[in-house]
């Protein structure tokens, strides 16, 4: 399983959240990101609407990065090496400087 520090996301990055809509409520990142709950993803609908040709990581992100491993492992069970859990998720991204929206 790969794993990528918050630093590294930039805009054109595919960021795929997959917290609660309560979490997403509170905070989200302020780069581009799509949204869908972690029990919510389906690794082959995800990667022909998104990432159609393969060529871009996915980015899995939630609060803190246990989540985003076992949406990672889903991923990697249907076939799909790239993706990476963002370590530490939100908590981090935003501890080390990236723009977190919150309500």
């Amino acid at each position: 399983m790969r794993f990528v520090r918050p630093e590294s996301l930039y805009k054109g990055a595919i960021i795929l959240d997959v917290r609660s809509e309560e979490e997403y409520a509170h905070e989200r990142l302020e780069l581009p990101h799509i949204v869908i709950r972690a029990d919510k993803v389906n690794p082959d609908k995800f990667m022909a609407e998104y990432n159609p040709n393969g060529e871009k990581l996915v980015n899995i992100l939630c609060t803190s990065g246990g989540v985003s491993s076992e949406v990672a492992e889903k991923f990697e069970e249907a076939g799909y090496s790239n993706v990476a859990v963002v370590v530490g998720g939100i908590i981090e991204a935003e501890y080390e400087g990236l723009k977190v929206l919150k309500n």
